[in-house]
């Protein structure tokens, strides 16, 4: 089912047009908004590496936004501390599919886990100094895209959305295939969402298909002078 699931994505996204991206200055949390020392702290050193972050999914990335204050350092829902996670909140563009509506909300989780999740987290991995960095506690990345079925004339449609919270040592571990997927996945802190309905935790299963580790899909290419 997860491979189905996963086939069925990397279809339909070549058929999709390009969503709409927030500006640099919408997409980034507000410096101001920040309300502790440590997330300000962090802010402020890593800042200027969030913008090159957007401007790489701003032209890099096909098919998908970020979301307006989707770039920063979040806290997951319900800490009880000032848990800090650079974060990347992004909306799918995507088209109905019937093999995509077929499969159970953790399949269609993971078909875009693995799609997207993994090499964000690489990206947001690889900002110098970073995983280094004692003030951090982990990387965050936010998928949303449509409910399949939700979309029905007159009335609007709802979201999915995928939340992973991992921490900070946990994450190259997996990305250098130190740490098995499973044991990611059980490690991080994983919740879907039905429009703003939380269906809780799901069973991630995170395929390695060579397809989905790059963004250079048949028929697109980045704009000129833009190095991806």
């Amino acid at each position: 089912m997860m491979r189905a699931a996963v086939l069925a994505l990397g279809l339909l996204l070549l058929g999709l047009t390009t969503a709409t991206a927030a500006p640099v200055d919408d997409a980034l949390f507000p410096a101001e908004r920040y309300d502790t020392p440590k997330s300000r702290a962090l802010d402020a050193a890593y800042r200027p590496q969030l913008i090159r972050l957007h401007d790489y999914l701003y032209h890099c990335v096909p098919w998908v936004a970020v979301q307006k204050n989707g770039i920063g350092f979040r806290t997951p829902r319900g800490s009880n501390g000032d848990e800090r996670f650079v974060s990347v909140w992004i909306w799918i563009d995507q088209k109905p599919d019937p093999g995509f509506t077929a499969t159970p909300p953790a399949g269609r989780a993971s078909a875009m886990f693995s799609r997207y999740g993994t090499h964000l987290l690489r990206r947001m991995s690889a900002i110098p100094g970073l995983a280094s960095d004692a003030r951090l506690d982990g990387y965050s990345v936010v998928l949303s895209w449509i409910k399949p079925g939700s979309t029905v004339p007159g009335r609007q449609s709802s979201n999915e959305t995928l939340t992973v919270f991992a921490d900070r040592f946990g994450v190259p571990e997996f990305l250098n295939r130190r740490l098995g997927p499973s044991e990611f996945v059980e490690r991080s802190r994983v919740t879907l969402w039905d429009g703003e309905s939380e269906i809780g935790r799901v069973p991630l299963a995170i395929s390695d298909d060579p397809f989905l580790s790059t963004f250079k899909l048949p028929g697109y290419s980045p704009p000129p002078g833009q190095s991806c």
